[in-house]
Formats: C-alpha cells, structure tokens, sequence
C-alpha cells in the first residue's frame, strides 16, 4: 500500500512538471497565441511551445508521442528540451524536424520494448512577411480561417517522426491576411467529434 502511495505521488509530480513546462500565452500587437491543456491521464505524450524568435517571427509546435504513462511523458520531456533550444534560435522548420526525428531515434532504436513515434506540426511565422511556414508530419490537419471565414486546412507532408529513418521533411508556405486565426490540436480534440465536425464548428 505505501508503495502504492508513494507511487501516486511521484506520478502527481512528473505531472506537475511537465505542466511546467508548457510555454505562457503570447500578446502583443502583431499576433496572439494561446493553448489549452488537459491530460487524459496522470502523464500526457502531448505537448506544445511557443516562442518569439526575434521582433517578427514566431515558432509554435505541437506534439504528440504515442501512447500515455510515463514512458511517453519521459519522451516528450526530452524532445521539449530539444526544440525549445532549435526554435529559440530561428533553426529552420526542416532542421527543428529532423533534430527531433534523430533525437527519438535515439531514444527508442537500442530497445525495441521501447519503441515510440511521435506526430508533430510546426508553424513558423513572420509577421512582417505575413507568411506561415509549417510542416505536418503526420499530425491531425491544422485549420487556417481567413477574415472572411475561408478554411485551408494544413495537411500533413510527411509521415509521423521515428517512424522512418532518413526522412527530408519538406516545408511549405503560404501567405495569410491580417486578423486570421490558426487553430492546431491533437486527436484528443477531433477523435470524438465526427469527421469534418471541427471544422463545421469554426
């Protein structure tokens, strides 16, 4: 029983780091970003960042690793630790993917028990360019809607990262007008609603 115990509260810290270390809302006159997290479980294998690279630009990315519990926890720990870095610095879409493809390559090739693949979207923006610049791989289609209420949806472009080794992920952009919003999501989201629901509901 005190095994038991002890075992909940560690587990009721692990998530209260890993709240931690969700990135704070972003406000200013040029964009604005926020998030909304809830776990299904005690620990999560979804997690997002958002960052300001320079006056202009901004990266947000969004993952989720397979599965729940710990080991997917553990995993999105170590790859929120790489993109933080990659992403502050302004590294291209195509590097923060593929530094991440490795890293959980890495992670999971010595151990077959172990295996993981994680989907992942990246959007970067320049406010100044008005472009949005992302790659999807693998992940639920984000939803772009103009100011007029135009839907694009942004697909994914390559497969899920860890699934294959020697992946070229491949970007691409396009222009977006003043006062449109972005929506991404994980498949705890869009799963339980019926197919083209989200969108209907925006």
């Amino acid at each position: 029983r005190k095994f038991k115990i002890d075992t909940k509260k560690e587990l009721e810290l692990a998530k209260k780091i890993q709240k931690t270390s969700l990135t704070d809302p972003i406000s200013n006159n040029l964009i604005q970003i926020d998030a909304f997290h809830r776990a299904s479980s005690e620990l999560s294998g979804d997690i997002y960042g958002f960052y300001q690279i320079n006056e202009h630009q901004f990266g947000i990315i969004l993952l989720d690793v397979m599965g729940h519990g710990i080991s997917s926890a553990l995993i999105t720990m170590s790859l929120e630790t790489l993109f933080q870095r990659l992403i502050s610095k302004g590294v291209s879409a195509n590097i923060v993917m593929k530094e991440l493809d490795y890293q959980l390559h890495n992670i999971v090739e010595s151990d077959n028990d172990l295996y993981h693949y994680c989907t992942a979207i990246y959007i970067f923006i320049d406010t100044k360019k008005q472009t949005i610049e992302y790659i999807n791989a693998g992940h639920p289609p984000a939803i772009y809607l103009d100011k007029n209420g135009r839907q694009k949806e942004l697909k994914t472009l390559v497969p899920p990262i860890g699934l294959f080794k020697g992946i070229d992920f491949h970007s691409s952009t396009f222009s977006y007008t003043k006062g449109a919003r972005l929506l991404l999501y994980t498949d705890g989201v869009s799963e339980p609603l019926e197919e083209n629901r989200l969108s209907s509901l925006l």
